[in-house]
């Protein structure tokens, strides 16, 4: 994990977090979870199309969430949630617990439409993988330049 990803992640989420708590209309964008997430993808090798199903993955959770939420905010449906997921997670083979986490966001944080978490969560998760491809990318960029001088050095 390269120290310009650790500070190009971590800067995304204070622009999503500061976004957040500025801006009531985007309130949702910011989760504490989204942080599990940038661990989780900083210590995996880029790899867009195991990032993309996770993604998906944590905006199934969401909504899943937030309609049982919706039919019943109480402990049946949170146990209900519980053990879909799991199931869901482990038959899509997801190996990403925060998806689990994200799926118990509505049950704290009470919800007045079911779409905002699933989008929000979609959102944060689309901003993070193009935060990442933009950093790889100019890691990319700055490692070729290097070799290029190192072999004209020579």
């Amino acid at each position: 994990m390269s120290k310009i990803r650790v500070i190009m992640v971590s800067l995304y989420l204070m622009v999503i977090y500061w976004a957040s708590s500025h801006f009531p209309d985007v309130h949702t964008l910011f989760f504490p979870t989204l942080g599990a997430f940038c661990l989780l993808f900083l210590t995996r090798s880029f790899e867009r199309k195991v990032w993309a199903n996770i993604s998906v993955g944590a905006v199934i959770g969401a909504t899943v969430g937030n309609v049982l939420y919706s039919i019943n905010p109480g402990p049946v449906t949170f146990f209900l949630n519980a053990l879909l997921m799991i199931a869901l997670i482990t038959r899509m083979k997801w190996n990403a617990p925060p998806i689990l986490a994200v799926s118990f966001i509505p049950y704290f944080s009470h919800p007045t439409t079911v779409w905002t978490l699933p989008l929000s969560v979609a959102l944060s998760l689309s901003g993070l993988i193009a935060t990442l491809w933009i950093t790889e990318t100019l890691e990319r960029g700055f490692e070729l330049r290097k070799n290029e001088e190192l072999e004209s050095g020579m």
